[in-house]
Formats: C-alpha cells, sequence, structure tokens
C-alpha cells in the first residue's frame, strides 16, 4: 500500500475513534467517575468521515503504468483501427445527412420536399437503417422537420404525400432507436 493510501486509512481510523461519544452521565449503580461510550450515530459517522472525502480520492493514488508507446497488442490495434474505420464513416455520414437535411430545407414545393425526404430516408437505409449519425439527435432533426411543416403549411403546401412520406421517415427512425429481439437484427461483435 503507497504511502498516502496508508494514511488516508489512519486518519480515518482515527476519525472513527475519535467520532464516538462519551456520555458524562453515570450508569445506574456504577462509580461517579465512570462514563458511558455511545455508539456512533449517523450524523458522527458523517462528520467523521467528511475530512476523508474532502481528501483525494484513493484511486488518484495507486500507481498507473501505461504501455510505452509502440508496444500495443495486436487485439489494441485492431480495435483502434475499426473505431478510426467507425469515426471516419460517422464523419461521412453526417456530412451527407446534414446536406440532405440542408435540401429539405432549402425546398420550396412539395415535390422537392418529398425528394428531400426520399434521399433522406435513402441515405438511412444505406447504412442499414441502423440509427442517424453520431451527434445528430432525433429530437432536433424531428425539430427541424416540423419547423419547415409549420413554413410549408403557411404558404398552403405540405399536402397528404408529403405529410405521409415525414411519417414514414419518423417510423423508420424511430424502428431503429427501439430495443431488438432475440435474433434480430445484426449480431454484435
Amino acid at each position: 500500500m503507497a504511502s498516502g493510501a496508508r494514511a488516508i486509512v489512519l486518519v480515518s481510523a482515527v476519525l472513527l475513534v475519535a467520532s464516538t461519544v462519551v456520555d458524562a452521565k453515570p450508569l445506574k449503580g456504577s462509580p461517579a467517575c465512570s462514563s458511558r461510550v455511545k455508539p456512533l450515530n449517523r450524523r458522527g459517522m458523517l462528520g467523521s468521515f467528511l475530512p476523508v472525502l474532502a481528501m483525494r480520492p484513493l484511486a488518484t493514488l495507486a500507481v498507473t503504468q501505461y504501455l510505452p508507446p509502440g508496444s500495443e497488442t495486436e487485439d489494441f490495434k485492431a480495435l483502434d483501427s475499426r473505431a478510426s474505420d467507425f469515426e471516419r464513416k460517422q464523419a461521412a455520414y453526417r456530412a451527407e445527412w446534414k446536406a440532405r437535411v440542408n435540401g429539405l430545407l432549402s425546398a420550396q414545393s412539395d415535390a422537392e420536399v418529398l425528394a428531400a425526404f426520399d434521399t433522406l430516408r435513402a441515405s438511412f437505409r444505406k447504412t442499414g437503417g441502423s440509427n442517424l449519425p453520431e451527434g445528430v439527435s432525433r429530437d432536433a432533426f424531428l425539430k427541424t422537420c416540423r419547423r419547415k411543416e409549420r413554413e410549408m403549411e403557411a404558404a398552403g403546401m405540405w399536402g397528404k404525400e408529403v405529410s405521409l412520406s415525414f411519417l414514414d421517415l419518423k417510423t423508420e427512425i424511430d424502428k431503429s432507436r427501439a430495443p431488438k429481439k432475440m435474433g434480430e437484427g445484426p449480431a454484435f461483435g
């Protein structure tokens, strides 16, 4: 055990012992000079550990030894390459998704909005329908679509076909977020 950890254990033991309360009232039938020790109550326990909690956590006292650069295992290298591939694909997917959403926001007619929803749905399906890109929340996307819907309805557009197309895309996104049953969907690993 490191010297810092020993010091913390020693301080906590002293505080725990010191927090027991000595009652000055003598017990019945005992000499007047003896005192009675009461067991530790919750407040006394909390008060005794507050200084310990204010000190550095024990985990920071542990000696951590990292691997020197160049000594990574093959498993680590494989996982690192998978993670960097995922990040690269997500960055491309996010850029494509934002471009398609900008196409939706710049649409001026129902036909353009339908085409934008079709390209968003195709982009979503191209990834396996797994989820929205990293960093794009479902709620923010739906809020953007609802804002466009209000704007188009005020101009007398956003017909039934556009509403159905939007609901289809929303349903696909919601289905991708639902938990999968055993045997459904891609296997992990």
